[in-house]
């Protein structure tokens, strides 16, 4: 059984195993708090092996501002890093089951994180970028999300920004072919 597939700026993400996807920017937990509260899209839980499972918090665009257009950019990032940190902080609170809706919307594997083991990676997904254009804009997100990585002792690997091909390479997204079926 797998998840339907999610369609944002341009791309389509999934199906991923049931259970493993959580679509918390069109959740009724996120529903119940959203004035004022920014989301990205989805949380992901991966896991290889033996290794303990990743949480990957997901967010989308279409495209970005070149780095040297400030303060458009700032502001790109600035909107990035609150979208990432609040659906880590509504899932982890949804974990938690801190909100009332979450017992009944959580997928079940969420409920049984042991959440001292889950690591956590924070994605960016680009559509249309070059490979060559995604450091500037991975060095500022680095930066500006180095607090919440070092507060809860993420890996410093913990931030990864990316386009379609590299989210196709890690199984984000479908195939090209797929896409347009």
């Amino acid at each position: 059984m797998t998840t339907q597939p999610i369609v944002e700026s341009g791309m389509t993400f999934g199906p991923y195993p049931d259970g493993q996807c959580f679509y918390i920017e069109q959740s009724n937990i996120y529903a119940e708090i959203q004035q004022g509260v920014k989301m990205a899209e989805f949380l992901l839980l991966r896991a290889e092996n033996k290794k303990p499972p990743v949480l990957w918090v997901v967010e989308a665009k279409s495209g970005t501002p070149r780095p040297e257009t400030q303060p458009d950019f700032d502001k790109f990032i600035a909107d990035i890093q609150e979208k990432l940190v609040n659906a880590f902080s509504l899932g982890w609170a949804s974990c938690l089951k801190r909100h009332q809706q979450a017992e009944a919307e959580l997928p079940e594997p969420f409920k049984r994180l042991e959440l001292s083991r889950v690591g956590v990676r924070f994605v960016l997904v680009i559509n249309g970028h070059q490979e060559s254009w995604l450091p500037p804009i991975q060095e500022a997100l680095n930066k500006a999300l180095h607090c919440t990585i070092k507060t809860w002792c993420f890996a410093p690997t913990s931030v990864a920004v990316i386009n379609e091909e590299l989210a196709r390479q890690h199984g984000l997204i479908f195939p090209a072919q797929e896409e347009s079926a």
